[in-house]
């Protein structure tokens, strides 16, 4: 089937970049500072979500009163520090398969919860961001992850069919969201494991980005 395929679309935090441990910990920190607690089994809802989900969870939790806009600028301020201060590094093999997909002639595009700004400075920071023809992101679709918007938007802008269309993602929002725009999900799991119902929706799961380069050798060259 993947002999077929026209175009890889990424994700970006937990799957290209290891942002997840810096994420989670600003997140903390910004809660704790106006005494809230974020236990890791809630940051886990987080991941894959974008900002107006995470909203709407931490109001559930907390009331209708949670200053959210406070403690999300908190959260991006020391965050951003962390980066800028420590770097951000990207996922082994993540180069290599970004090398190898555009040497076969595989369109690359990204699709991400994630700001545009920030987005654009951690690609261009690491040297890939010429790799991508196009980058959607939650800001440029109706609703973010696990709804297939972000994704079936990048289809629209390649011209590729999603039939053609293999995604790769670290979590299981991701999954569901390439599923159900009829792409082909391969998982690279970061922190959050797939469940049993998730495994169902997957085309593949991986251990890493470099076994994602010796999986797609053998296909895409079908």
């Amino acid at each position: 089937m993947l002999a077929d395929i026209r175009a890889a679309i990424f994700d970006m935090d937990g799957l290209l970049f290891d942002t997840e441990s810096i994420a989670r910990w600003a997140w903390q920190q910004a809660l704790a500072s106006h005494g809230y607690i974020m236990s890791d089994n809630f940051y886990s809802e987080f991941v894959g979500r974008d900002l107006s989900w995470r909203e709407k969870i931490l109001k559930q939790r907390y009331g209708n009163d949670f200053p959210f806009e406070a403690i999300k600028k908190h959260r991006i301020e020391i965050g951003d520090r962390r980066e800028l201060q420590e770097g951000l590094p990207m996922k082994p093999g993540a180069l290599n398969l970004l090398c190898q997909l555009n040497s076969l002639g595989i369109i690359i595009a990204l699709g991400t919860g994630t700001s545009r700004s920030r987005t654009i400075r951690r690609l261009s920071n690491a040297g890939i961001l010429p790799y991508f023809t196009t980058i959607v992101t939650s800001e440029d679709v109706p609703q973010g992850k696990p709804a297939p918007d972000i994704y079936l938007e990048v289809s629209r802008r390649i011209h590729v069919a999603p039939v053609q269309c293999v995604v790769f993602e670290d979590s299981c929002v991701g999954v569901e969201a390439a599923f159900s725009a009829g792409m082909y999900p391969i998982m690279v799991p970061d922190i959050e494991q797939p469940s049993p119902e998730i495994r169902c929706l997957t085309y593949k799961i991986l251990d890493s980005l470099e076994q994602a380069s010796e999986f797609l050798e053998q296909r895409l060259k079908a």
